[in-house]
């Protein structure tokens, strides 16, 4: 996936620095020119360079100025800009706007310096939110308010970028929710594509499975020895889930995938291929490659934006909820065992049979360790809205249910998420990542309701 590239364009040249005019005694106005400064190529550099320092990690930058509507006309391409004003025109800011790309608006504190360019931008900020309303536009444009809110925003905007050049590869039928129809079903997909620019690559079960059983299959006990405790039958092979992993691999790197779903429940793919995808989607969406079971396209968005804001695996969970408690239980079995794409804390995992068919291998017990959690649910059927549950992490349980399995407080209220439940499966990451969630909904059409 490629970087994204933003533009950090000084709009205009001249500037006061604060400092000096505070020396000011007389304030004969005659002489302020001579407080004036020009944004030289030092001053530009320095104040780049900081610029730079408060944006996210994964991000190309270049530096250019402007002063007329013809140099802005002359700006390089971008995914986005982030507009510094001095003294220009607020034609330059409409110009570079008309480029179709996220506009940033950054100026400096007063403490620091003052600029005339201060007066133009709120003109086009009106302007273009009141004219891009008028024909039906969504804005795009934004007003730093410190530094920060600028790396937060900068943060989300890095999150649209990668959900827009999401290549997901999804293998057998799609499911059907919401409302258990299938034609609804293969409509989210369409809906996927056109809301939030992912690429959607579908390959059919028979397809799938003339390529599986053209590959090799491994030696068997790789799962079972990475296991902390192997409570798999001694009769059981594990040579089949790694065999999955590995076929999924290939596939993933033949169609260029930055994601994967399969249906790997009501399908002949558990069956056919004698093993689940439990393993083999733990452990790539430990790799990063955020992979969701059950061809859930609407939950597998709902993972994208949990792991890109978050910087981490999300869990792809179903949820049961508890009022009386304000407990919620979740459980799956395809659970990553990474907290953090930024660190190596890892959890132990138990291997089982596969807790629906008890023929099959592999079911992971990950055992998930306490603390702060956040755990979303996105609308099925218009992706429009999520649920943001703020939780912490009491204990792993022993229930009848999905092998990796625990119990969450919620102090924001069970009853509040109930009436305001979206989604089938939901996604869980370690942290409180509510915040970062949210600002990425924002910019992605969604709305947010944290709990």
């Amino acid at each position: 996936m490629n970087n994204m590239k933003v533009g950090i364009v000084f709009v205009g040249r001249i500037y006061t620095r604060t400092e000096d005019e505070r020396k000011v005694e007389a304030h004969d106005l005659r002489s302020c020119n001579d407080l004036n400064n020009v944004t030289d190529e030092p001053f530009r550099k320095k104040l780049s360079e900081h610029v730079k320092s408060l944006m996210p990690a994964g991000i190309d930058t270049f530096t250019y100025e402007v002063e007329t509507e013809n140099d802005a006309i002359d700006v390089p391409e971008a995914d986005a800009y982030v507009l510094i004003p001095f003294t220009a025109i607020d034609k330059v800011f409409v110009v570079i706007h008309s480029k179709n790309k996220h506009i940033v608006v950054y100026t400096s504190p007063f403490a620091e310096l003052w600029s005339y360019g201060n007066v133009f931008y709120p003109y086009f900020l009106r302007d273009s939110r009141k004219i891009d309303a008028y024909l039906g536009m969504e804005p795009d444009t934004y007003l730093s308010e410190n530094d920060a809110d600028f790396t937060a925003h900068m943060e989300a905007l890095t999150v649209r970028h990668r959900i827009r050049n999401t290549r997901v590869l999804c293998i057998g039928e799609a499911m059907y929710e919401p409302y258990h129809s299938f034609n609804w079903g293969y409509e989210v997909i369409r809906l996927i594509q056109q809301k939030f620019g992912i690429k959607w690559m579908h390959m059919g079960t028979g397809s799938f499975m003339k390529f599986y059983e053209s590959c090799e299959t491994p030696a068997a006990g790789t799962v079972r020895a990475l296991a902390k405790e192997d409570r798999l039958p001694d009769d059981f092979s594990d040579a089949s889930c790694v065999k999955a992993y590995n076929v999924y691999k290939k596939l993933i790197e033949k169609y260029g995938a930055t994601a994967f779903t399969v249906n790997c429940l009501e399908s002949i793919v558990h069956t056919s291929c004698h093993t689940t995808s439990c393993f083999a989607l733990s452990r790539l969406n430990d790799e990063g490659i955020i992979s969701a079971c059950e061809a859930d396209a609407t939950t597998l968005v709902d993972m994208l934006i949990t792991s890109y804001a978050s910087n981490a695996p999300s869990f792809m969970l179903n949820p049961y909820l508890f009022p009386a408690d304000n407990k919620l239980f979740v459980s799956h079995c395809t659970s990553p065992t990474r907290h953090s794409f930024a660190t190596g804390e890892k959890d132990d995992f138990n291997t089982y049979s596969y807790f629906e068919i008890r023929s099959l291998p592999c079911g992971l017990q990950v055992l998930k360790q306490p603390g702060p959690v956040t755990v979303t649910g996105i609308s099925h059927d218009k992706l429009d809205k999520m649920v943001i549950v703020r939780g912490n992490l009491v204990r792993n349980t022993s229930f009848a249910s999905c092998r990796t399995q625990v119990e969450i407080d919620v102090p924001g209220g069970i009853k509040k998420l109930a009436d305001n439940y979206e989604g089938r499966h939901w996604a869980l990451v370690y942290g409180d990542q509510s915040e970062k969630i949210a600002r990425a909904n924002e910019l992605l059409g969604i709305e947010s309701l944290i709990i």
